[in-house]
This record gives structure tokens, C-alpha cells and sequence, in this order.
């Protein structure tokens, strides 16, 4: 038959064992916290939720002039979907635009339709590509700034995101749509009621 002072001592042996686990589990679930943070609030990746569509890494390019060129890429797991428009408080007209190639020059238009998202797929909006226009600027975004777009989709609907201002690899920070710096802030218009002007120099 155990003594009291026994059995007061494995008493007290319990309560330290017990407090150590409970530390030990209060430490592992900060450790996690930690890291789900950091993954939040990385800057070097991005992502945006809408049903079954990802916005991945969006981002708009510095310029000194009244228009700018947003780019990220756009998953679905589920269903194929659409991209057609895009609005933005810094801007007074947004547009979805593409390159188009004709013989040895190149130009830009407002892509008719929209940009397609295919079903379990991905549209990726790049410089030279599909990429959205922002024209009539109220401000210019500086590099280290973010923008706000507000995206819609024909079947998911809208979803505003935040968009970093970087430069574009190996360009400076201008840029040079040469239409879109008449007087009217916009370019020449094309058959399909797009802009164009030509792409070289400009990096979109």
C-alpha cells in the first residue's frame, strides 16, 4: 500500500508530464500559424478565389504615361468560362486587348468576346499576349503600389483583387503606347471597335 507522500509525489510527477505536453502542443500549433502567415502574405505569389477559377500572381507595370498593361494567369478546375471586362478605380476605360501579327508588323485590339478560361485549364495574360488595358489614368501607379481591378466573368461573376506595380523584366519603368498618347487618351480605332497601335517599343 502506497504511502500519502507517494502518492502525492506521482500526483506531482503527473501535473509536470501534463504540463509539458500541453507546452509542447501550444508551441507545434504556433509554429503553424507562423507559417500559414508567411504563406498569406508573401509577395511573390499570389492567388484569388472565385468558384472554381484562381487568379494567380497578378500584376501592372509601372508607366509615366496615362496608360498601363495588367497581366496575371487565370486557372479553372471546373468549367470553361469567361473573362469579359475589367474596371479599375485608377483607370477611366479598361480594356481586354491582344497582339495580333500582320506580315512583319504587329498591333494591338480589344479582343472580341473576351479572353477564354478553358475547362481545366488556364489563360495566361502576358507581355506580347492577351494582357487588359488600362487607359485615362487618374493617377500613374508607382512602383511598390497596388491596384485595384475588379474582374468579370461571364459565368462566375466579379471578384475585386489587388494587383502589385513592378516593372517589367528588362524594360524600363515607361511605358510607350504610341496611340493611346493622343489628346484623347485613346488610340485609333479598329473595324472590330478596338484600339490599336504598334507594339514595338511599347512592351505590351
Amino acid at each position: 500500500m502506497t504511502s500519502p507522500r507517494t502518492r502525492v509525489l506521482f500526483a506531482l510527477m503527473a501535473i509536470v508530464a501534463l504540463l509539458a505536453a500541453l507546452a509542447a502542443v501550444a508551441c507545434g500549433g504556433d509554429d503553424d500559424d507562423t507559417g500559414k502567415q508567411q504563406a498569406d502574405d508573401g509577395h511573390d505569389h499570389q492567388e484569388f478565389k472565385l468558384g472554381d477559377l484562381t487568379i494567380v500572381d497578378p500584376w501592372v507595370r509601372t508607366t509615366t504615361n496615362n496608360v498601363t498593361a495588367a497581366y496575371m494567369t487565370i486557372k479553372s478546375k471546373g468549367a470553361a468560362d469567361t473573362l469579359v471586362s475589367v474596371s479599375s478605380p485608377i483607370a477611366g476605360m479598361a480594356q481586354l486587348h491582344e497582339a495580333i501579327t500582320e506580315g512583319s508588323s504587329s498591333k494591338m485590339q480589344e479582343k472580341p468576346g473576351g479572353f477564354p478560361v478553358p475547362a481545366s485549364g488556364a489563360v495566361e495574360l502576358k507581355p506580347g499576349g492577351y494582357h487588359i488595358m488600362l487607359m485615362d489614368l487618374k493617377q500613374q501607379p508607382k512602383e511598390g503600389e497596388k491596384v485595384e481591378l475588379t474582374l468579370k466573368f461571364e459565368k462566375a461573376g466579379e471578384i475585386k483583387i489587388t494587383a502589385p506595380v513592378k516593372k517589367a523584366a528588362g524594360s524600363g519603368p515607361d511605358m510607350n503606347h504610341n496611340a493611346h498618347d493622343s489628346s484623347s487618351g485613346m488610340g485609333s480605332p479598329t473595324a472590330s471597335g478596338g484600339m490599336t497601335s504598334p507594339t514595338a517599343g511599347s512592351g505590351y
